[in-house]
């Protein structure tokens, strides 16, 4: 069993219950909806499918759902790499394909609302459809514009971007990541790839590119959100938070995307929470449809839920991250194993920082959380119906219904079921 994902609403989850077979499943009342078998793989199919060329080798299907319509977008990566290709949208009340979208490399991640629907490839090229008649509307490439920005000459830029990209098919070590906005403006997050200064051939995913998917145009760059890659992103129901998670997954940061004309661009970074002080693999990040929460799953018994409500009272801009808090520790032990009493102006640098990480150190946690000792992977989705409930689909196959506590705490248990 895999759970893939809740639609925008929570109204639905998708469960892959075994590598050829997706099916749906209502939320309230529990039950399922919609099943797609795919049926026995074709070998000549899978022929064509290199090892480790999967986005993940645990799904084998990427698949958006339009709200609780009958509208789904499925990509059947079981058949093999020409099926991996091809995006099927189907009306599940009729259990018909109504079209069928082929791309020049795998499907990544689909991601849709009522007016745009946008596809990643794992070439890392994003496809901007017009949802109502499928109409392609732009394509973005995240390689070309890297070098475009980088390469004075166009078509240096062009051939290093494809050369970079071939390479990049095979090693999915790093995998852009992108979020939708549920209302009807269309904003779109994405992840995008930049280079140090100093060694221009490194690449990092650690900006944020917010785009207007209705005017096909960027409004807004975040640049360098975390210092290493960011493997996680979500992004509120009205386009104007975004949430973003590094690989050390310790640090939960969320920023005003800048789709409102009354944002402070200096003052970007709106809540910044600290998840845990130990690394941890982030695989999902969700807000609720008003924004007031924030929800965290990774690979650990922990369930997070940040409240989104108060913005912090102490701005974070000053504080030492933890890179820098070790480094002030590791200079004041040296210090001290000289035996000699440190200087005033080291005293006072030492002080200075160690104070000011203290704040960091004590960053706003989590208000309620969910502990399930199983070994297994989760999803997470807020009802917009029941407000003060948590759906929880699992891999070991069972759905669960938590209340939130009235204060600081653990969530409640309230009703559970299993998937058929």
């Amino acid at each position: 069993m895999k759970a893939l994902r809740f639609n925008q609403d929570a109204t639905c989850c998708v469960v892959s219950p075994s590598p050829r077979l997706v099916s749906i499943y209502n939320c309230d009342p529990f039950g399922k909806c919609f099943e797609m078998d795919s049926g026995s793989r074709d070998d000549s199919q899978d022929s064509l499918t290199p090892p480790g060329n999967d986005a993940n080798m645990d799904n084998n299907f990427v698949i958006e759902m339009l709200f609780s319509t009958s509208l789904v977008a499925i990509a059947d990566k079981s058949q093999g790499s020409a099926s991996a290709k091809r995006l099927k949208i189907v009306n599940t009340k009729r259990k018909s394909t109504i079209c069928e979208i082929s791309f020049p490399h795998q499907i990544a991640d689909v991601v849709m609302n009522r007016k745009r629907m946008c596809i990643l490839l794992e070439s890392d090229q994003i496809f901007i459809y017009d949802i109502s008649c499928m109409k392609l509307l732009e394509t973005i490439d995240l390689w070309e514009d890297h070098f475009k920005k980088n390469t004075a000459n166009a078509e240096s830029a062009s051939l290093r971007s494809r050369v970079r990209r071939s390479n990049a098919v095979g090693d999915r070590r790093k995998k852009p990541k992108l979020a939708l906005s549920g209302d009807d403006r269309s904003i779109l997050c994405f992840t995008s790839y930049s280079s140090p200064r100093n060694n221009p051939d490194s690449f990092l995913l650690h900006d944020v590119v917010v785009y207007d998917t209705l005017n096909i145009s960027p409004i807004n760059y975040l640049n360098s959100v975390h210092k290493g890659d960011i493997v996680c992103i979500a992004i509120s129901h009205d386009g104007k938070l975004v949430s973003t998670a590094s690989e050390k997954g310790t640090i939960i940061r969320v920023f005003n995307t800048g789709a409102d004309t009354d944002y402070e661009a200096g003052n970007l970074l709106m809540y910044e929470f600290r998840r845990g002080s130990r690394p941890c693999h982030l695989y999902q990040l969700t807000f609720d449809r008003h924004a007031t929460m924030l929800g965290c799953v990774g690979d650990t018994d922990t369930i997070h839920i940040f409240d989104l409500k108060h913005r912090q009272s102490e701005s974070t801009n000053g504080e030492l991250n933890e890179d820098e808090l070790l480094q002030a520790n590791e200079e004041n032990h040296r210090l001290s194993m000289q035996n000699s009493e440190p200087s005033k102006q080291i005293a006072h640098f030492i002080s200075k920082r160690l104070g000011s990480s203290i704040a960091s150190q004590n960053l706003r946690r989590n208000f309620a959380h969910i502990t399930i000792h199983d070994g297994w992977g989760h999803c997470l989705g807020f009802p917009e119906e029941f407000p003060n409930q948590i759906y929880i689909a699992s891999d070991d196959g069972k759905f669960r219904v938590y209340t939130l506590p009235s204060t600081t705490g653990e969530c409640v248990l309230t009703k559970a079921s299993t998937f058929a």
